[in-house]
């Protein structure tokens, strides 16, 4: 997963990584949902808290470690993370069960939010959390 060229810049090597990190995490967190809220049958809420959790704690790791090799201080980088990932679950769990009201399918809807939250995410990231 970290086969990106070292050549490349260091803007385009950490884009590089984080796209490959949150691809990953993207591909989790919708399998995830899509298990527990079409195959489980659990409530759409519920359904999206704990896929955003799982692929969210496995996503710090890796952009922390290997994305943007962060040396401040691990406990104010997590709290950060934990800022915007409280955010982003409830940007997220509102979005998709506003659009789903208004008849988009649930995985037209998770991914919207996905992509909005991938946008901003390495924006804050990079001269934020992990700064």
């Amino acid at each position: 997963m970290t086969d990106v060229p070292e050549s490349a810049n260091p803007l385009q090597r950490q884009g590089m990584l984080y796209l490959l990190a949150g691809g990953g995490s993207a591909l989790l967190e919708l399998v995830l949902f899509q298990g527990l809220y079409q195959l489980a049958g659990l409530p759409i809420e519920p359904s999206n808290v704990i896929a955003v959790v799982t692929a969210t704690a496995l996503n710090f790791l890796f952009n922390r470690n290997v994305t943007f090799k962060s040396t401040s201080n691990p406990v104010r980088s997590l709290a950060l993370y934990v800022l915007l990932f409280a955010f982003n679950t409830t940007f997220s769990t509102l979005a998709i069960r506003a659009l789903v009201d208004v008849g988009w399918p649930s995985l037209v809807a998770k991914l919207a939010t996905m992509v909005c939250i991938v946008l901003w995410n390495f924006v804050l990231y990079r001269k934020v959390v992990f700064k």
